[in-house]
């Protein structure tokens, strides 16, 4: 990792951002300022860290929580100027404030948090680069797609016991929706048509049996290029699929669990091809017969097949190949499948 001098944490918001400037070695110098979220707050931003010494770009090291969107265009813009920018769970700055006893909360206290995460943790934080401009369009398409269906969902849920004119509404409210989710679509295909290489990554995961185009997109989208994620076992974690145990002495004993900390909208993407691939999918048919037959029914089947899909689909891209039901028994020592984690 590049060195630093300055710590910059940010506490982001929608039409605001709050800052904390601290040296990495923890001298006296605290600063801390609020900037508009927008291209003028960030320039005043700029300026600001210039007229503080921090401007020089291999001195600044900036560091935000991974919540919504509302940080990525001031995350873009930092990168941009040459400083290094990392986005963290908000979990790890969570538990790092109640390990200091923190009290009291509100955004200027935040921003001072996060920047004393970042100088303790600075060697074990992963430094953020913006997505290719195609690969971040097919994020926003297949989110927007996933908050139609959403509203889909809630306006049918809605429909099951209205009655009168409000049924009428709810009725051409899911019709409309529907229509929507059609026609996003249809242009998820023809954006992806454009890109020869995404294009390819996406007939790769959608090869994978249970696996269809929206979900083969919804995967694609949602993880980081493939070349960034050298093992399989780091894809699963990155949609939140690993599992969790705690144990401590003979009194705490929990069975393990899925952990959650991951892409929701990347678990949600998996769920109904896991219930397709227990039955069409002969590597995941199998997984499931396994599990059942050691007396395991229910969400930790379901959890199993999520996690062997998402390894599938990480397989054929990583290796540039279309799906082969086969390919395990082809293998000369086939690797024992490991502990699957229980929602």
């Amino acid at each position: 990792m590049k060195p630093a001098t300055y710590i910059l944490g940010i506490d982001i918001a929608k039409d605001k951002f709050d800052v904390h400037l601290r040296t990495l070695l923890g001298s006296e110098l605290r600063l801390a300022a609020c900037f508009p979220n927008n291209p003028k707050g960030f320039q005043v931003l700029q300026r600001w860290l210039a007229q503080k010494a921090a401007g020089s770009t291999d001195q600044l090291h900036a560091c935000m929580e991974s919540t919504s969107t509302y940080g990525d265009a001031l995350a873009d813009f930092l990168h941009g100027r040459g400083h290094l920018v990392s986005m963290v769970n908000p979990r790890r700055t969570r538990n790092y404030a109640d390990s200091q006893l923190t009290r009291n909360v509100n955004d200027t206290i935040d921003a001072r948090v996060i920047a004393d995460f970042c100088a303790a943790q600075r060697d074990r934080l992963l430094i953020w680069e913006p997505l290719s401009p195609e690969h971040r369009q097919l994020r926003a398409l297949t989110r927007a797609r996933q908050a139609l269906v959403d509203d889909r969902d809630r306006f049918g849920n809605m429909l099951e016991t209205a009655t009168g004119l409000a049924r009428k509404i709810f009725l051409k409210q899911v019709r409309q929706l529907e229509r929507q989710i059609k026609e996003l679509e249809k242009a998820i295909q023809q954006y992806v048509a454009l890109f020869p290489e995404l294009h390819k990554q996406i007939q790769l995961a959608d090869s994978v049996r249970g696996v269809g185009f929206v979900t083969a997109a919804t995967v694609v989208a949602e993880l980081p290029p493939i070349q960034k994620v050298p093992q399989a076992g780091q894809a699963v974690a990155l949609f939140g699929l690993d599992p969790i145990k705690k144990t401590s002495g003979k009194s705490v004993d929990t069975r393990a669990r899925m952990s959650r900390m991951g892409s929701r909208r990347g678990r949600r993407a998996l769920y109904m091809p896991a219930l397709t691939a227990l039955r069409c999918n002969p590597i995941v048919r199998d997984l499931g017969q396994r599990l059942q037959a050691k007396g395991h029914t229910g969400k930790y089947v379901v959890v199993a097949a999520m996690r062997k899909l998402l390894r599938l689909i990480y397989g054929v891209l990583k290796q540039g190949k279309p799906f082969d039901p086969q390919w395990p028994a082809a293998q000369p020592n086939p690797q024992p499948a490991e502990p699957l984690a229980k929602s």
